[in-house]
């Protein structure tokens, strides 16, 4: 049994020693990492700079300290709550002791010149956060021209966010999507809209199916449809020598034809206009 002591002291000495020697890898590994100290950093008053603990006086450690680099840092608390104009902020763990980090977020329809909305600020050894850029007002450059349409508004350099720009079609055109686009809290415009071209329908002797009516394609004024419209052509069954509609969609200027249809024929359509394809019985009535 009076062995047993020394066998368990020895066990925890060769504990500590392990804990030290991961202490000193990891105090090692951040020195290593930290960077090396700017002359006046920015929104900083840095402190002696150090090498290791034995550096520093009093209760100070060497410490990372940001831009300033390996400092002797009297670890203590940054004030709260910070008041930032046009932003808020949000501490990322409950503390706010030196190396605690803060995040400051921009208010809609603001941004930093770098272009982010939102940055992190660190506890310095000052008792200072390190400065974010500031949050500036944000503005959307003139909106984007569109082919075959154009915008109702006043042409400015920028615009303001919420502001509101509309688009019209130049005639025979079919504006797709919304006839508006808004300023967006990030800078950018909302998605514009497109100005869709007519269908030419690319048949000249049957009648067609168009907006419920069976109608001559003559009888179609300049035999155009508007974009997303559907046509339905007559295609012949050769087995049953009836008829079946097939649907074709026009879009931005193209109706194509479906592949049974057959074009009647000059003859066809001057001598035996009876017996075209879109006057022949039809095959759901046979």
């Amino acid at each position: 049994m009076g062995s047993q002591k020394p066998k368990n002291m020895d066990i925890m000495v060769l504990v500590i020693v392990i804990l030290q020697a991961l202490m000193v890898f990891s105090e090692q590994d951040v020195w290593n990492s930290c960077p090396v100290r700017k002359e006046n950093p920015v929104g900083q008053a840095c402190q002696k700079a150090c090498t290791q603990h034995g550096d520093c006086a009093g209760k100070r450690q060497c410490l990372c300290d940001g831009d300033c680099g390996m400092s002797c840092v009297l670890v203590r608390s940054c004030p709260w709550p910070v008041a930032i104009e046009n932003a808020e902020t949000k501490l990322v763990t409950e503390s706010r002791n030196f190396g605690d980090e803060m995040l400051v977020m921009c208010q809609p329809g603001f941004k930093m010149a770098t272009g982010q909305e939102m940055a992190l600020s660190r506890c310095q050894g000052d008792k200072k956060w390190s400065v974010t850029a500031a949050c500036e007002e944000t503005f959307c450059p003139p909106p984007p021209e569109i082919k075959d349409g154009y915008l109702v508004a006043v042409k400015k350099q920028e615009y303001e966010v919420s502001e509101v720009i509309y688009y019209l079609c130049q005639k025979t055109f079919y504006l797709d999507g919304s006839n508006s686009v808004t300023c967006q809290a990030n800078g950018t415009w909302s998605a514009t809209p497109v100005c869709r071209a007519r269908c030419k329908i690319p048949a000249q002797r049957s009648r067609v199916l168009y907006n419920g009516k069976k109608l001559w394609i003559t009888e179609i004024p300049e035999a155009l449809v508007t974009h997303f419209e559907k046509v339905m052509f007559f295609c012949r069954n050769k087995d049953q020598q009836c008829s079946y509609p097939a649907e074709s969609r026009c879009f931005d200027g193209v109706l194509e034809l479906p592949e049974c249809y057959e074009e009647p024929t000059w003859i066809q359509y001057n001598f035996f206009p009876k017996n075209i394809v879109s006057e022949i019985t039809s095959c759901q009535g046979s």
